[in-house]
């Protein structure tokens, strides 16, 4: 069979992998309303990373350079607290997180690990960076987009704490255990962990 031959006949599948991709991004709240064309220029300043299980995608600490979107297998999102080690999520195919990083380079909150063989794609600073300069219009829609999944993630988590506060008034006082039970909720109230599915 000849080069252009097999070229020829591995396009079908190439296409599909390509479609997979933009219907990711079609699904993610941060792209969300745009066109085909926009999704097929975002596509291209888009990166596909590998990780090995155990591997790092990113570490608490470590400058937030942007969004990665779970095309297959399984991240845990967890931080350390002395010696307990707390999981925030475990997200899978079609989630997203890290997205606050495109705008925003403050250091990651917490660790993000490949649980087992993980494939991702990414979406980077500079990269929307360079489509705002280019196309600002497009870049607008996706900054749009982050300032409303910012704003709900907001509301959800002052809703929840206020839900906590709530529940905890109830233990002031009450025994040494209930004190343990505050300092729980306190710590899972401190993380607005930003990643997962759109909040509803």
């Amino acid at each position: 069979m000849s080069r252009s031959v097999l070229w020829d006949s591995l396009k079908p599948f190439r296409g599909s992998a390509e479609q997979e991709l933009r219907e990711r991004l079609r699904d993610c709240p941060v792209f969300q309303d745009l066109p085909d064309r926009a999704l097929a220029v975002v596509r291209s300043l888009c990166h596909i990373r590998q990780y090995k299980a155990n591997e790092h995608i990113f570490r608490r600490g470590e400058p937030g350079v942007g969004m990665y979107i779970v095309l297959e297998g399984d991240v845990e999102i967890y931080r350390h607290e002395g010696e307990y080690r707390r999981t925030f999520a475990n997200l899978s195919r079609g989630d997203f997180f890290g997205e606050l990083a495109l705008l925003e380079d403050a250091p990651r909150t917490a660790s993000a690990r490949s649980v087992g063989y993980s494939r991702l794609l990414g979406f980077f600073r500079p990269d929307l960076l360079s489509l705002a300069a280019r196309k600002p219009r497009l870049g607008g829609i996706i900054i749009l987009n982050m300032a409303r999944l910012t704003a709900r993630r907001l509301i959800n988590t002052n809703r929840e704490l206020e839900e906590m506060e709530a529940r905890s008034a109830g233990l002031r006082g009450r025994t040494p255990e209930s004190a343990e039970v505050l300092d729980e909720i306190s710590g899972d109230a401190s993380l607005a962990y930003a990643g997962g599915r759109d909040p509803d």
